[in-house]
């Protein structure tokens, strides 16, 4: 008597071979062997996924781009394209163009390889981009397709722990004078890293000058022929103990800013690397280069050798105790006085007979120009003046004096300030030599004597720029600098641009800065906006929080776990977040759990380890709607999709692969769906596709599950379609009013049809398969599991499905028919019914289900019964 057994859900998605013996787990029932091509819905089913539309090829063939969201609205949200040097933008309808008809394009500084490392976040109407190799930068969205690309406009800092050495001095002083810098080599260190089961081939600016013999990377044989082969041009390789450095020429340094070595590893010969390192040389600065005089041009000194090449763009903070100080004298008709520095506070008086009008003006760029902040009269027979103020803003320097008004008379005047202390803040706009930079000023000093009280500015090519960018409780904040990896940055409240703070205390809204007192030196990775703030180091997991309003003395920081992170973006989904382990293979989710009172977290890829096996998760994004997808793409051009439903206990792996390699994944919202964007490389060129609404209608014509396709529907018949140049000389899957046709060739960029046709796609097909595992069940005699077994039949039950081929995985397929009572030339609607199928397949271990969809039409299984003997 046959066995009947129900598998009734696939909510456990693909499992790990690892657990193909777990029979006992109650889970067991709705695990899966194999899921390509099919995603799991939170309701148990499985559903092959739909294809995606061509949107356009970025702007270069063989160079990395990467594709981010930035979302104004429900009706209003852009897919930017980054690649070399440039940025396109997308909507849901294509790619937006300029007015010639090109597409729009923005300039911007990062190669190929920088993008895949960009951070941001979104505020407003303004995208948030930092590199930790490049300024912060912003994204504005000036009015419907057209934008603003700038600087973050940072200003007064941050900075590093002030010098603590009072034996190092520096000052500024006026400059009018040329200067003639000196060289300095360009400069890289970094740690290779081996893959022991790779060959690695080795570039440097261009030329391959090294193959390794073996497996893996021989560092010190690497170093012997890069000098072997550059030795005679300047340069130098060092090994220190694994840790490669390489200096360019001395007199010729800045010439080789930018020089990459780039390091692919292969898994053959003859085939294409499958990692790719790059290290770019910096910090070289010219020798003989002439640093122009100009008016009020001032000089940083020091007295010891600090500055190089890599300062400019940087800032120093110089402090000075400035003393009190008082000015006397009389004024006539329309004289002005001397200056006064203050801090903010001053005092006048005067003497005298005189009447008409005196003002007290400011100067805030010391001296060149000047406003009127408060205005005095005196009539005849009045008292004389005195009186005191304090200006509104108490932290910069200002320069404060008295000009009469048509006076008559002469008035005796007493003007005066107290001692403050002043801290000068200088922006490096040109290198001369180790001791001397050509500065301006972004905040007056209060002295040009030497002082020990000054500070490096935190972001600088020297020190590196923040990797992090996001936003929390109003401010601004930036993390993880090459010189303070573990720093976090915020700004003023409210004023984003402001990282500066009050003159002799820390009000509430100045700006914080907060360094991650590990163990061990961790980078902060990526950081994600919660009700607390997560931060994700190379080690360690974070909170930052506090009592109220965020300030800088209720400033919470507690370290969670030590796990580590990748430099992989996490994403939120409800209040959990989601992030990549360190080394790059598994998927964790990170909150708080009220029953112990503590962070936790879970790895989501325990059931799965074989789809990430040697693998890195590259990127991540959030589907919320409409079934709760995490898209992952790894690094080997496959994307992994988890079904995430936390609260049902969901959580369903599936596989998912094209005719290329999925290289940057985005979302972005829409009416009713989150829409699915992606960047894929196909033979060397990149392209840009949106994944399709599934069942967007139900009817026959209008689905599209073909990949990179182009569609076009007429009510005239038309008997070729173009717009398909992307695909040229490639076999194409066509869905032709609404039944498949195969064996057509794209020439000159258009497939020529077997007869009219209304309704029309046509792209790259994939295949989609699903099989289950063995049933588990056991008899009277104990497990049948060692006991041969066959299956004579199944039923598949389907929802709004058409298509697809039933079997076992060492017997036949058998189609599934579904025509019934259609007109001829009609096309078969979408089913909702059960099929049952006869199997022909042979006695087995393990036999399963296996279902195939290669058709380009939709499907969707809902659960199997399996009939076994």
């Amino acid at each position: 008597m046959p066995i009947h057994y129900l598998q009734p859900s696939f909510s456990g998605g693909e499992i790990s071979p690892a657990l193909h013996g777990r029979a006992d787990s109650a889970a067991y029932a709705s695990w899966l062997k194999t899921v390509r091509n099919f995603y799991i819905h939170p309701q148990g089913g499985a559903s092959n996924r739909p294809g995606t539309l061509f949107m356009g090829q970025a702007k270069y063939e063989q160079k990395d781009c990467r594709i981010i969201p930035f979302v104004l609205g429900e009706e209003e949200a852009y897919v930017l394209e980054l690649g070399e040097h440039y940025l396109r933008v997308y909507a849901s309808g294509g790619r937006i163009s300029s007015a010639d008809g090109q597409p729009y394009e923005i300039e911007t500084p990062y190669e190929a390889y920088d993008v895949r490392y960009l951070n941001y976040t979104q505020y407003d109407q303004t995208l948030f981009l930092t590199h930790p190799q490049y300024p912060p930068k912003q994204l504005r969205r000036v009015e419907s397709g057209l934008f603003e690309f700038t600087d973050v406009p940072i200003k007064y800092g941050p900075f590093m722990l002030a010098n603590s050495d009072k034996t190092k001095k520096m000052r500024a002083v006026l400059h009018q004078e040329t200067e003639e810098s000196v060289g300095v080599s360009a400069t890289l260190s970094f740690l290779p890293i081996s893959y022991p089961n790779m060959v690695a081939f080795v570039y440097f600016d261009g030329v391959r000058f090294f193959v390794g013999p073996d497996f893996g990377l021989d560092v010190g044989l690497m170093v012997t022929y890069f000098n072997r082969s550059f030795e005679a041009a300047g340069y130098k390789a060092y090994n220190l103990g694994g840790l490669v450095k390489i200096e360019s020429p001395k007199d010729t340094g800045g010439d080789c800013n930018g020089k990459q070595l780039v390091i692919n590893f292969h898994d053959g010969l003859l085939r294409p690397p499958v990692i790719s390192f790059t290290q770019t040389l910096s910090g070289g600065s010219n020798k003989g280069q002439l640093i122009s005089q100009g008016e009020n041009q001032y000089q940083l000194e020091s007295d010891f050798e600090c500055f190089k090449p890599g300062h400019v763009g940087g800032r120093f903070a110089l402090t000075h105790k400035v003393p009190s100080q008082m000015l006397t004298g009389t004024l006539g008709y329309e004289d002005s006085s001397a200056s006064v520095k203050s801090g903010g506070d001053w005092k006048l008086r005067t003497t005298g007979e005189w009447t008409g009008k005196l003002e007290l003006e400011m100067s805030g760029d010391m001296g060149k120009t000047w406003e009127t902040i408060k205005f005095f009269s005196r009539e005849t027979g009045d008292e004389n003046l005195n009186t005191f103020g304090q200006l509104d803003d108490q932290n910069s320097l200002y320069y404060l004096r008295l000009t009469a008004r048509q006076i008559s008379g002469e008035a005796g005047f007493e003007l005066q300030a107290d001692s403050f202390r002043q801290e000068g803040i200088f922006v490096v706009k040109d290198f001369v030599n180790g001791q001397k930079v050509v500065v301006e000023v972004e905040r007056p000093f209060g002295s040009d004597e030497w002082t020990d009280e000054w500070a490096e500015g935190s972001f600088s090519p020297a020190a590196g720029y923040p990797s992090c960018v996001f936003f929390y409780q109003d401010r601004l904040g930036l993390a993880g600098t090459q010189a303070e990896a573990q720093t976090i940055w915020f700004s003023k409240t409210g004023a984003y641009s402001d990282f500066g703070h009050a003159r002799n205390t820390l009000e509430d809204s100045d700006s914080i800065s907060v360094n991650l007192s590990g163990k061990k030196l961790n980078a902060i990775h990526s950081v994600a906006v919660s009700n607390k703030l997560l931060v994700f180091t190379a080690g360690s997991e974070w909170t930052i929080s506090s009592s109220g309003a965020l300030t800088p003395y209720n400033i919470q920081v507690q370290q969670q776990s030590e796990r580590g992170a990748s430099r992989t973006a996490p994403v939120m989904v409800g209040n959990k977040a989601l992030y990549v382990q360190a080394r790059g293979g598994v998927l964790r989710d990170f909150y708080y759990d009220y029953n112990s009172a503590s962070y936790t977290s879970n790895d989501l890829t325990l059931y799965a380890k074989h789809i990430f096996f040697n693998r890195e998760i590259r990127e991540i994004c959030y589907q919320q709607e409409p079934d709760n997808l995490i898209w992952c793409v790894l690094d080997d051009g496959t994307l992994a999709v988890l079904t995430y439903l936390a609260e049902q206990n969901v959580c369903a792996w599936s596989r998912h692969d094209t005719q290329g390699k999925y290289r940057s994944i985005c979302t972005i919202p829409n009416r009713g769906y989150d829409e699915i964007w992606f960047a894929v490389e196909r033979d060397g060129q990149y392209f840009i596709e949106r994944l399709v609404q599934r069942l967007a209608s139900k009817a026959p014509e209008d689905q599209l599950f073909l990949d990179a396709a182009v569609s076009r529907k007429s009510e005239t018949a038309f008997s070729e379609l173009d717009g398909l140049e992307h695909l040229e000389g490639k076999e194409v899957g066509v869905l032709a009013d609404g039944s498949p046709l195969a064996g057509l060739v794209v020439r000159s960029g258009k497939i020529i049809l077997p007869r009219p046709m209304n309704c029309v796609h046509a792209g790259l097909s994939y295949e989609a398969e699903l099989q289950t595992l063995p049933a588990a069940f056991d008899r009277s005699d104990g497990t049948a599991q060692d006991r041969l077994r066959r299956l004579v039949s199944v039923t598949v039950k389907m929802l709004d499905s058409r298509g697809g081929q039933v079997g076992t995985e060492n017997g036949p397929l058998n189609d599934i028919i579904q025509r019934g009572t259609e007109n001829f030339n009609t096309p078969i609607a979408l089913q909702t019914k059960d099929y049952v199928l006869a199997l022909s397949g042979t006695h087995s271990l393990v036999p399963s289900v296996l279902f195939k969809q290669t058709d380009p039409l939709p499907v969707t299984l809902l659960a199997f019964i399996s009939r076994i003997v």
